[in-house]
């Protein structure tokens, strides 16, 4: 896309201006680019809206911005507000401006309805309209200012045709009889609310599963210097010690300094300014009571399944595999294979079916995760 095809704006009294030329009623395509690559708390950098022929960049960095305008079209029930794989969209205009976004349509969503097998938006923009979109810019840094005009082009090209987009796909849906079945997901997706923040937990850690509790009160101490660190210098977490270089040092604690600066895989800088502070939190770690390290025995844990148990789960996948094949649909976007194993598990099975599905997914899936029960 070229200049003239958007307009980008960072003054104040511009964006309010450009808020107000948003017209309700009809389909409104919404983005956001955010910046959880390079900054410890991900935050909205970037507000691309399309509608009525025109498509707006709003510089979400303005902090004087006024976007009271914005939130009244984000909630007005009148308004589609379409977006592609909105979930984490919506969690993060809630925290950061307190937007509620209504009524949603995700042509993410629509497409997997669709069985689709590539469901990206560069995909259906290559199918749907002959676009290829250039993905160089899927991980750029949209906190960074100036923005060039590759990056704008690309966030532009994001909303240009996702009305049109939408409205394709919507009427494949009715044709197949499962609007409905979207438009309950999308229901969902409004819902969403953001995560509170949570502290770096040892014990959930990827990769650490089988620690022993020494282990992970040191890979715990790791974490907490690295989560300090990363909101200091506003980094995300991984960009100050990556995960391998913790795991590695809470198997073989280092000893003295020399040993940390022989690590691989991390900034002489950074371990140069952290070196005191690693060293002290793995001492500390290893002098800790027994006691008092972290210990995966006090978490709840699943038993095994029973052999009757594993039985149900193979026959509820089989039947799963038949309706999806029947459908044209994923397997596990239809149902996913943990839900599967709670209704294998359930003491009465197809009354708790009946709790756990989705309205659309037992229309479904219901007859035959039923007759696969016996």
């Amino acid at each position: 896309m070229n200049e003239d095809s958007f307009s980008y704006l960072v003054d104040p009294a511009a964006i309010k201006a450009a808020v107000a030329k948003i017209p309700s009623g009809g389909p409104i395509a919404v983005d956001v680019e955010a910046a959880g690559l390079y900054r410890y708390r991900d935050e909205v950098c970037l507000i691309q809206i399309a509608a009525g022929g025109s498509v707006f960049l709003f510089d979400a960095l303005v902090k004087e911005a006024d976007y009271s305008g914005l939130a009244e079209i984000l909630k007005d029930p009148s308004t589609a507000k379409v977006f592609h794989g909105c979930d984490y969209d919506i969690r993060l205009l809630k925290r950061q401006y307190g937007f509620a976004v209504t009524p949603v349509f995700d042509t993410m969503i629509a497409a997997q309805f669709l069985g689709k097998k590539a469901f990206g938006l560069a995909a259906l923009l290559l199918e749907e309209f002959g676009i290829e979109a250039d993905k160089k810019y899927q991980k750029a840094d949209w906190s960074a200012r100036p923005l060039d005009a590759g990056m704008l082009a690309y966030a532009a090209l994001d909303v240009s045709h996702l009305c049109e987009l939408a409205s394709r796909l919507e009427r494949e849906l009715e044709k197949l009889g499962r609007l409905g079945w979207a438009k309950e997901e999308f229901r969902l997706l409004e819902l969403a609310e953001p995560s509170p923040p949570a502290p770096p937990c040892a014990l959930d850690f990827k990769g650490a599963g089988k620690f022993t509790p020494r282990q992970s009160a040191v890979l715990q101490a790791l974490l907490e210097v690295r989560d300090e660190t990363a909101r200091e210098w506003d980094r995300p977490p991984f960009k100050v010690l990556s995960g391998d270089l913790l795991l590695g040092w809470a198997q073989n604690p280092p000893k003295n300094k020399k040993e940390i600066f022989e690590a691989k895989g991390a900034s002489p800088k950074v371990l140069a300014k952290l070196s005191d502070k690693i060293l002290a939190s793995v001492n500390a770690a290893l002098a800790l009571p027994p006691e008092k390290c972290p210990r995966r025995e006090s978490l709840e844990k699943l038993a095994p399944l029973t052999d009757a148990q594993k039985a149900l789960l193979a026959k509820l996948k089989e039947a799963r595999a038949k309706r999806a094949e029947a459908l044209s649909m994923d397997p596990g976007f239809i149902i996913n294979t943990a839900t599967l194993e709670k209704i294998a598990r359930a003491q009465n099975a197809p009354e708790f079916l009946d709790k756990i599905l989705k309205n659309w997914q037992r229309e479904a899936m219901g007859e035959a995760l039923l007759a696969a029960l016996g």
